[in-house]
C-alpha cells in the first residue's frame, strides 16, 4: 500500500503535508459543503494526477444513504489508488465499476463479520457493492488490521454486484493479498448469489497444499501406530 498522509473524519477530510510527487484527493457526500474536494469519484478521477490517491468517504464514515455514481478508474492517470474511510466500511457504486490496469482499490480486513454491509453501521472489512458490473483489470490490494489474524475457513466478500465480474488473464494476478501464518494460503473465487444477488468476489483462508499433505501423512502414521 502507498503511504498516504490524509486523515478523514466523519464530517471532513484534513490534509497534512504530502510529498510533492503525489496528492490525496478527497471525495464525499456534499463535496466542498462537507469539507471534501469533490462529491463524486468520477470528478476526482478527472482531477487526479499520476500517483495520486483518492480517499473517498465510505458508509462507516458518512451514514448509509449515499451512493457514488458509476466510475471508471481506468480513465484516470497511472498509479491511481482508491481507499475509503479511516476504518473498514462499505462503498456503494450506483452503476458499473471499472479498475484500469494501473489502478487499485485498497481493502482492510479487521475481522470476519460484514453482516451489516447492506444495512447500517460498521463492518469488519472493506466491501464494495456494485449495482452493475465490475471490470477488474487493476488490483484489489488487501491488508490486515494490526490486531487481526485470520484463520482457516475465514471468508471475505470483497466485492458484490448485481451483474457480473470480469477480468483479464488470471484472476489471482489482480489481487495483492497479505501473508498468512505457516500452513495457510488464500483461495480466490467468483461466485453467484452474494450480497447483491449477482456475482461476488471472495477470498478464503484455506490450508496450504503442503500443510494438507502433512496432515494426511500424520493421520496415516497415527492410524498405523494405533493398529499395532
Amino acid at each position: 500500500m502507498k503511504n498516504t498522509t490524509a486523515i478523514l473524519s466523519a464530517s471532513a477530510a484534513f490534509l497534512i503535508a504530502a510529498p510533492a510527487w503525489c496528492a490525496i484527493v478527497t471525495v464525499g457526500p456534499g463535496g466542498t459543503l462537507n469539507g471534501y474536494q469533490y462529491g463524486q469519484i468520477s470528478d476526482a478521477i478527472a482531477a487526479a494526477g499520476a500517483g495520486d490517491t483518492i480517499n473517498a468517504a465510505g458508509r462507516s464514515v458518512y451514514g448509509d444513504n449515499f451512493r457514488y455514481d458509476a466510475f471508471d478508474l481506468e480513465s484516470g492517470p497511472d498509479g491511481l489508488d482508491l481507499v475509503w474511510g479511516n476504518s473498514p466500511g462499505v462503498i456503494e457504486v450506483g452503476g458499473n465499476l471499472r479498475l484500469g490496469a494501473n489502478s487499485s482499490m485498497v481493502f482492510e480486513l479487521t475481522g470476519t463479520n460484514n453482516s451489516r454491509a447492506l444495512t447500517t453501521g460498521r463492518v469488519d472489512y472493506d466491501t464494495v457493492l456494485v449495482y452493475g458490473n465490475l471490470t477488474l483489470n487493476g488490483i484489489f490490494e488487501v491488508s490486515l488490521g494490526s490486531t487481526f489474524t485470520p484463520s482457516v475457513g475465514n471468508r471475505f466478500e470483497l466485492a458484490s454486484t448485481t451483474g457480473t465480474i470480469s477480468w483479464t488473464g488470471t484472476l489471482g494476478l489482480h489481487l495483492e493479498l497479505p501473508t498468512l501464518t505457516a500452513g495457510q494460503s488464500w483461495s480466490t473465487t467468483v461466485e453467484a448469489g452474494g450480497l447483491l444477488g449477482g456475482q461476488s468476489l471472495f477470498i478464503t483462508v484455506v490450508p496450504a497444499p503442503g500443510a494438507t499433505a502433512l496432515l494426511a501423512t500424520a493421520a496415516l502414521i497415527g492410524n498405523g501406530r494405533r493398529r499395532r
